[in-house]
């Protein structure tokens, strides 16, 4: 089946101005439940939806069953809602697919370790702020979302420096989400079950990515 470019373009233009919505202030509590729904779809943890809650108690923002999440998310450079809102203009200008076509550019991979120093390192600020009396029942997951990079090799080299900055951080357990893999970092023996018994893995039990963030 082909579509008409008035077809096309009419899917395009609803689906960013879906995405402008997601990505403005009021809609940050289900961003938060997103990526926490989809770090269990790539842990391989069966839910129910409504067990992903949105917390009004700083600082957590997600609760799930005994693991209190605080949300962190690596973007880079990139302003989300700029460029959706250029997307938008673009999308609505557009006469024909072709005008709104992007040249290809190939994703680079980025090791296990350097993404687990990342994540360590922009964890730091927060961990300085609450303290680690805080930090010690707060369960980190840092979803890292940035342009045209993929997590590869999987397997770590050192990531024992990484675990040591987030353990000296005082987190109870710190995990990362870079789609499609979930991947636990740390997890203390007080970590919630659900992020304890996958210490350590890289987890991707997820098929495919459809549905991955979806209620």
């Amino acid at each position: 089946m082909t579509f008409s470019d008035n077809a096309i373009l009419a899917k395009l233009r609803e689906y960013a101005d879906r995405a402008r919505r997601l990505f403005s202030n009021p809609q940050k509590p289900e961003r938060e439940r997103m990526i926490v729904r989809a770090f269990l779809r790539c842990a391989g943890e069966a839910f129910e939806d409504g067990e992903i809650i949105a917390s009004s108690e700083e600082p957590i923002d997600v609760r799930f069953r005994s693991a209190d999440f605080q949300i962190m998310e690596i973007i880079g450079n990139k302003r989300r809602g700029l460029e959706w809102r250029q997307r938008q203009d673009r999308y609505r200008d557009a006469q024909r697919v072709a005008d709104v076509l992007e040249p290809y550019t190939p994703s680079q991979p980025m090791s296990f370790d350097d993404a687990a120093e990342l994540v360590a390192d922009r964890l730091s600020e927060k961990a300085a702020r609450y303290g680690t009396a805080t930090c010690a029942s707060l369960d980190a997951l840092v979803y890292v979302d940035l342009h045209n990079r993929h997590l590869w090799p999987l397997e770590p080299a050192d990531h024992a420096r990484a675990a040591a900055v987030l353990q000296a951080q005082g987190w109870r357990s710190v995990s990362m989400l870079f789609v499609p893999y979930g991947v636990v970092l740390l997890a203390v023996p007080t970590a919630p079950a659900v992020i304890g018994a996958r210490a350590g893995r890289v987890l991707n039990e997820w098929p495919g990515l459809d549905g991955l963030f979806d209620p």
